[in-house]
C-alpha cells in the first residue's frame, strides 16, 4: 500500500515537470491566433475597455496594459580571517529594490471592426471563452458513490488527478481513485493509481484511458488483490469561469479480476 502511494506521487511528480512544458510561454501565440476572425466586440467584453486606441486608415489598434511588480532581494556577505595578531573582517551590503514595469498588449482591429492580430503577453487575459485550449498544470479533485463488481450497493468514492499540459487540448496526467460499495458479504473497497492521457473534445469534456495498477479488498475485507488494468474517465463541465470548471465525472477502471467505478461531482483547475 505504502509503495503504491509513493508511486503514485511520483508519477505525479513526473507529469508536472514532464507535461507542463506547454504553458505561458508556448501559449501565447496560440492565445493571440485564436482571437483572429473575432469581433472587436469581443474581445473587450472578455478584455475589458482598452487602456488606449489608435485611429488609422487599415483600422484601430487597441491597446491593453498592466503593470507588473519586480522585487529584488538585498545581497549580504562576510568574510573573518583570524591569524595570531592578526584579525581581519570585511562585508558586502547591496540593499534590495523594487521597480514596476508595464506590460502592453495590442490588437490591430479593421474597420468593419473585425480583429486581424494580436500581439503581446495575452495569457493574463486568456483566449475567447469558447476557445477549446488550455495550460499549464492541471488539477482536479472529485467525490460520489461508487460500487466495485462484487457488491451491489454504492458507497461514497473519489479521485483525484495531477498533471500537466502537451499541446492546448492534451495533457498528461497521474491519476488516483478510490471505490468503495457494499453487498450481502460485507463492504469493499479498491484503490486506482494511473497514467493517462486526457483529451478534450471540446472545451466542456474530456476524455482520458491508461495503464493503471489496482488494489482491492473483497467483500468483508477477507482477502486483497493487487493487479494491473485500465483506467478510464470522462468529465462534463457544469459550470467553467476561467480555469475553474464544476463538472460531473464518471471513472470506470478494470483488471483481470476486478471491475470498479465512480460518478460525482468534482472541482478542477483546468
Amino acid at each position: 500500500m505504502k509503495l503504491a502511494t509513493r508511486t503514485h506521487l511520483l508519477i505525479a511528480a513526473l507529469c508536472v515537470l514532464i507535461s507542463g512544458c506547454y504553458g505561458g510561454r508556448r501559449a501565447t501565440p496560440d492565445i493571440n491566433d485564436a482571437w483572429r476572425g473575432r469581433a472587436r466586440a469581443d474581445i473587450e467584453a472578455h478584455w475589458g475597455t482598452p487602456a488606449s486606441h489608435d485611429e488609422r486608415q487599415d483600422g484601430t489598434v487597441l491597446v491593453w496594459s498592466y503593470a507588473t511588480r519586480h522585487i529584488e532581494l538585498p545581497v549580504i556577505e562576510g568574510e573573518l580571517h583570524i591569524e595570531p595578531g592578526h584579525v581581519e573582517a570585511r562585508g558586502l551590503f547591496v540593499p534590495g529594490r523594487v521597480w514596476h514595469s508595464s506590460i502592453d498588449v495590442a490588437a490591430l482591429v479593421d474597420p468593419a471592426g473585425t480583429i486581424l492580430q494580436v500581439e503581446g503577453r495575452s495569457l493574463r487575459w486568456g483566449p475567447p471563452n469558447d476557445a477549446n485550449m488550455r495550460w499549464g498544470v492541471l488539477f482536479g479533485a472529485h467525490a460520489g458513490m461508487g460500487r466495485l463488481d462484487d457488491t451491489g450497493s454504492p458507497l461514497p468514492s473519489g479521485g483525484l488527478y495531477i498533471g500537466g499540459m502537451l499541446t492546448p487540448t492534451v495533457g498528461l496526467v497521474g491519476n488516483f481513485g478510490l471505490v468503495s460499495g457494499t453487498g450481502d458479504d460485507g463492504a469493499a473497497m479498491g484503490f486506482v493509481w494511473g497514467l493517462a492521457p486526457q483529451y478534450w473534445l471540446d472545451t466542456r469534456l474530456w476524455v482520458r484511458v491508461g495503464p493503471a495498477a489496482i488494489l482491492a479488498f473483497d467483500p468483508g475485507f477477507d482477502s486483497l488483490g493487487f493487479e494491473a488494468g485500465i483506467t478510464a474517465g470522462a468529465s462534463y463541465a457544469l459550470v467553467k469561469s476561467g480555469s475553474f470548471v464544476l463538472d460531473l465525472r464518471f471513472d470506470l477502471h478494470a483488471g483481470p479480476a476486478t471491475t470498479l467505478g465512480s460518478a460525482g461531482i468534482g472541482v478542477n483547475l483546468n
